[in-house]
């Protein structure tokens, strides 16, 4: 009986030595849990704390609850084997770090999600920023613009994700759900605003489009004109005659007829300029028009200056042309009649009389040749181009022909009166 006894009082011994042990076991370890999570809340304070080392610290809460709910439902079996109740210092123990943990897991989620918005934030405030950058061109303004929108479109869609998400959070969390969804409302807004912007700059794009290609028009219109002023001005100037004179008169008025319109669209261009810089960098357009307007202005000048040094060219030479001609009819109707036949039938009396009327008639030629060098001499052309132009050869060539005619018709008067005195 004593030896029975004896065997009781030993296993019990035992029993109350193996469950001091596991007790102390169990808050040995809840103590190490406690210890992990106020180090943890220091993390979870700092104000460094990236989304990386939060993703980590979530796992480790979750391991840790649950390694902690097992902890407890196993306590819970082996006290329910023994008929007994959870001891109530273990089970404060238990429900404390559960409670703690559940608290600090709860805030890491707020920090995750308070991160993600944080990230959303800060694209909204780059996607702002990026809109109201100058693009140097349009094409590359357009493609940036519509990369913009849809981040913009993507940020919508994260919070709206986030919205629910914090719904579904809030029904465990009303407090923390609250936080969250003032930060998400505030976040909409801006994203709101944003996407606005973006709608602001597109609108803005479209209308530059078409700003831009008026510019380059008329930029190419004026560009066109230049071209073809510099050809005209910088080639030669025929001076030949009243008809080619007259042709590059038309040219020289054509040139200017087409520039009337220049100075109006160098104006267009400048109000343009200063519509686009809202958009774009076109600091380098200004100084393109004052360019394009200093090179018109010059052109424009030079042109006039040459059409009226064209036009006085062709006054004077159409009163030379006159005259040369009055004076080759002259020539051309002496010489006709000195070469007739009919003039030989005549008699020696007739064909001295009708000599000596053409020597009265050619008396006109010195008024003739006089009205001729005249206009030759008042000629406004270059002293180079005078002594080289056909019409002045020509004109010399008439007033040696009339010499000659008029030299050789006194010899065959002579002839002819002293043939006539011997008969």
């Amino acid at each position: 009986m004593q030896e029975h006894l004896l065997l009781q009082v030993q296993t019990s011994r035992a029993q109350v030595h193996q469950e001091l042990k596991e007790r102390e076991d169990v808050e040995k370890e809840l103590g190490l849990v406690k210890g992990w999570i106020q180090d943890t809340r220091g993390l979870l304070l700092s104000p460094t704390a990236d989304l990386d080392s939060l993703l980590q610290e979530l796992e480790v809460f979750i391991s840790r609850r649950q390694s902690v709910e097992r902890m407890t439902e196993l306590q819970q079996s082996k006290y329910q084997d023994l008929q007994s109740g959870l001891p109530s210092e273990i089970s404060m123990q238990l429900a404390e770090v559960a409670l703690a943990l559940g608290s600090a897991e709860d805030q890491v989620t707020l920090l995750l999600e308070l991160s993600r918005l944080q990230d959303i934030e800060a694209k909204l405030k780059s996607i702002s920023d990026k809109l109201e950058n100058k693009a140097g061109d349009l094409k590359e303004a357009k493609e940036e613009t519509k990369s913009l929108c849809e981040e913009c479109e993507s940020c919508g869609c994260s919070l709206a994700e986030l919205g629910v998400a914090v719904q579904e959070f809030g029904e465990q969390n009303p407090l923390l759900c609250k936080q969250l969804g003032d930060a998400v409302a505030k976040l909409t807004e801006l994203q709101l605003h944003t996407a606005q912007q973006a709608r602001d700059r597109v609108n803005r794009l479209k209308k530059a489009e078409k700003q831009v290609e008026e510019y380059q028009s008329m930029k190419k219109f004026i560009l066109g004109w230049i071209e073809k002023a510099e050809a005209l001005i910088s080639g030669n100037i025929i001076w030949n005659s009243a008809s080619q004179l007259q042709e590059q008169i038309r040219a020289h008025q054509s040139l200017l007829r087409e520039c009337r319109g220049l100075h109006g669209d160098l104006e267009v261009m400048g109000e343009r300029e200063a519509q686009l810089a809202d958009v774009l960098k076109t600091e380098g357009w200004s100084q393109q028009v004052k360019h394009l307007s200093r090179c018109t202005e010059e052109l424009q000048q030079s042109a006039k200056t040459r059409l009226q040094s064209l036009q006085d060219a062709a006054k004077d030479m159409l009163r030379l042309e006159a005259e040369v001609k009055n004076l080759h009819a002259a020539v051309d109707q002496i010489q006709v009649t000195l070469a007739s036949p009919d003039l030989n039938k005549l008699s020696l009396r007739e064909q001295l009389t009708q000599r000596q009327h053409l020597l009265v008639e050619m008396e006109s030629f010195k008024q003739q040749v006089a009205a001729v060098q005249r206009c030759q001499s008042a000629l406004r052309l270059p002293e180079e181009v005078v002594a080289s132009l056909p019409i002045c050869r020509t004109a010399q060539t008439l007033q040696q022909e009339a010499s000659q005619l008029q030299h050789t018709t006194i010899q065959q008067c002579n002839i002819l009166q002293e043939v006539y005195s011997h008969q």
